[in-house]
């Protein structure tokens, strides 16, 4: 019975050694490489769509938790432009003085940063989880022997 559950356990997870999970992580960490380069070609495109000024444009952010973004700024001096949501009220009052075609173009390039955050933080979440899982694994084994 004991060992069934070796074999029902393993059904469940996407690799069987430790070297299993290293190769996840490093595919997750090439998989999240090309999702930052994606979100790049999305600002790029966004700012070869509108050009300035613009009051809000596409930028990608990596934060020291190693998170990436691609978030709406507003424009101002350097280091002094805030990040807005299309969702908030000043993103939707913003929204509401633009033609149906500008709103309709704007909340495309949204609907795409918002899939390729979630995108990037879901791989991250899961390279985070499997470290965590190796390090648990190995801080267990230094108990048991």
């Amino acid at each position: 019975m004991l060992v069934d559950f070796d074999k029902r356990i393993a059904d469940w997870l996407p690799f069987t050694t430790r070297q299993g999970v290293w190769r996840r992580i490093a595919a997750l960490e090439a998989e999240n490489l090309q999702v930052v380069r994606l979100m790049n070609e999305c600002a790029t495109a966004f700012r070869q769509t509108f050009s300035e000024p613009r009051v809000l444009y596409l930028n990608v952010q990596q934060v020291r938790s190693l998170t990436v973004y691609i978030r709406w700024r507003r424009q101002g001096v350097r280091g002094k432009q805030a990040y807005c949501l299309l969702s908030s009220p000043e993103g939707q009052a913003f929204l509401m003085r633009q033609s149906t075609e500008v709103q309709q173009c704007y909340q495309r390039f949204n609907g795409w940063a918002l899939a390729l955050n979630l995108a990037h933080s879901l791989r991250l979440n899961e390279i985070r989880r499997l470290k965590k899982y190796l390090k648990d694994l190995s801080h267990s084994e230094d108990h048991s022997t």
